[in-house]
Order: structure tokens, then sequence, then C-alpha cells
């Protein structure tokens, strides 16, 4: 036998033996961008420690119960300007992330302009901007939710009728307490069409000012009828003159995520925060992760989802995972690819 061959070995049965979870951070040092035509990285990652956090931002300690308890460090962070919004640019470790653990297919650097504006507690990206034009295909679609966790929690909300639910909230009468209306000099009604519109002008701008540059190649594909109609839809590709059609809660939850600002508080109720709905993101997403945490989602993470999330976690079929609806149909139509066959999603 090779000297190799019993180093291996030994290794493999040292990690099997390493409890879990409280995984003890150990930032990575191997990290590059997988293009398609690599080999995937999940096979060189067998030596790293599998129980070792991906990111820099976060902390273990443990809690008077003995729990893992997560705690973020703040750390300074790359941000990058699109039409007037500040928006916080993806690393490495992230993009890695969200293409081998979280969509489960390649992604070039160009093609993600963001994360969401805050991690999760494990330090991983829930929600990303995907560039309407530097992919095979253009995306009407600027903002992708991509946190296992929440995926499965509003699949499961849409399932109940969530979209119909968000879309007849969005409709009902817009009541502001008499303080806040005293206080702003606002009408009674209006802002949730308000916060609606501006999260539909906000996706027109930030796509307007990304595909600059590419007029000419979206005409020459879309023609310039449906280049015009692409430029100017709003989330999820909605047409500006249907009102109050939320279709897509993933899309505004995404939209929320990644344009809200970093210091913002979900928590607050919306009816005393309605006067600052275009600055804290998206009206609707809001809404749809106050609705989830009334259900009891922990919107910010649980103790076992960095399971899937870290990259260098060796997987276990123990462990907690989730793809996403919109991801098993797309496998369905194309099959299963090398990241979904060395993950193994167990369903």
């Amino acid at each position: 036998m090779h000297l190799s061959a019993i180093t291996t070995s030994c290794f493999v049965l040292i990690v099997s033996a390493t409890a879990k979870p409280a995984p003890t951070q150990t930032p990575p040092t191997f990290i590059s961008i997988v293009q398609p035509h690599q080999e995937s990285l999940y096979r060189s990652r067998r030596c790293s420690n599998p129980s070792s956090l991906q990111s820099s931002d976060v902390e273990n300690n443990e809690g008077n119960d003995g729990s893992v308890v997560h705690n973020t460090i703040p750390k300074p962070t790359t941000t990058v300007n699109i039409a007037n919004h500040t928006f916080r640019s993806p690393t490495n470790e992230q993009l890695q992330t969200i293409q081998d653990r979280q969509v489960f297919h390649a992604l070039q650097p160009s093609q993600v302009f963001c994360t969401s504006s805050n991690l999760c507690r494990h330090g991983h990206p829930q929600a990303f901007g995907f560039h309407p034009t530097k992919g095979r295909k253009l995306v009407s679609g600027l903002f992708r939710l991509s946190c296992p966790l929440l995926c499965e929690a509003i699949d499961e909300y849409e399932g109940e009728g969530g979209v119909r639910q968000m879309s007849d909230w969005l409709r009902s009468k817009d009541v502001i307490t008499d303080r806040k209306r005293h206080d702003n000099n606002r009408h009674e009604e209006g802002w949730k069409r308000e916060g609606y519109e501006n999260a539909n002008a906000a996706q027109q701008q930030i796509r307007r000012e990304l595909a600059k540059d590419d007029m000419k190649k979206i005409v020459s594909r879309m023609g310039e009828y449906n280049a015009n109609a692409f430029m100017g839809s709003g989330v999820a590709g909605i047409p500006p003159s249907q009102t109050y059609n939320v279709k897509c809660v993933h899309a505004h939850v995404a939209d929320h995520l990644c344009r809200r600002s970093p210091s913002s508080n979900d928590n607050d109720n919306d009816d005393d925060n309605n006067s600052k709905a275009e600055e804290d993101g998206n009206i609707i997403g809001k809404h749809a992760l106050q609705i989830l945490e009334k259900r009891g989602v922990p919107i910010n993470g649980n103790d076992v989802c960095w399971q899937q999330c870290n990259v260098n976690h060796e997987r276990e079929s123990s462990d907690w995972s989730y793809l996403a609806k919109k991801n098993r149909s797309g496998l369905r139509r194309r099959g299963e690819n090398s990241r979904t066959a060395k993950f193994r999603i167990i369903e």
C-alpha cells in the first residue's frame, strides 16, 4: 500500500470522528471562482476541515444552555454604487457558496453584481443580484433568493396561497396611525402602492444602468419592442401596467435583502415605517419576512442550515438540506449536473 493512500485513509477516519455542529471558524485559503469548464472544487476540499465555517464574518460562542451561538463580527466590506443604490459586492467565497451550495449551477463573477446587504448568522449570502445581460440568456429578474432556509419557507408559503395573500394585502386600505399622519403630513391611503411602485422603479433604474452598454445586444435578440418592455419591467419582470401584482414572493424578498440598508430593522411594524418604504428596500419583501417570522421561521438562519451552505463541510446523510422548487424544475429539464451529483441533496 502506498504511503499516500494510508495518509488519506487516516485523515478520513479523523474527520468522521469530529463532533458536529459547533463549527469553529477557519478562514479558507484556497478560494478561486469555479468556471464551467473546471472540475468541481468539492473533491479538492476533502482536505479542508469539514466543520469550519467558510466566512470570517462569524465567531461561535457557547450559550448558557450549551448551544452554539453565532455572533457576527463587523468587518470592512466592499460596496458598489449602481443607479444611486449602494450594494454589497460579493467575495470569491460567497460566489462559491451561491453556485456550489445554493443554486447549483456555474456562475461567472460578472453575473453576480451584489449579495444581500447583510449575511445570515453563519456568514453566508441570502440573496444576490443577477446581471441582466452577462449570462447566456437575458434575465429580467434582477435579484434572486438563494438562502435554502428562506426558499423552503417561501415555497411553503406560496403553496398555501402566499402570492394571492400578498397581493390582497397590497390592495387593502393603507392605514396610517394618526400620529404618523400628523407628523409626516401624509395622506391616509397610498403608502403601500408607493412602496410597490418604488420597488419597480428601482428595478428599472438598476437594470438600465447595468445594461446601458448592451442595448444593441438586447435589441438584436428581442427586437426593439420587446427590448423596451424588458428594460421597463419591474420586480420579477412584471410589466409596469400590472399594478398590485406581486407575482413572486421570492423575488420581492431577494430585492429587499439586497437593497435594504444594512442597519435597517425588519422587525419594525409596517404601519409605523411607511414613510421610509423607499429607503429600506422592498416593502413587500419586508412584509413577507415579517410574516415568515410570525410563522416561526428564523429568517437569519437556524442551528443546522449551515450544513448546506458551508462549502468546507463534507456532507453526511443526516445533514439538513433543501433544494428550492425552481432549482428542482430546472434540474428536471436539464438533468442532474456535477454540483448536485456531488452534493446529493436528500429529499
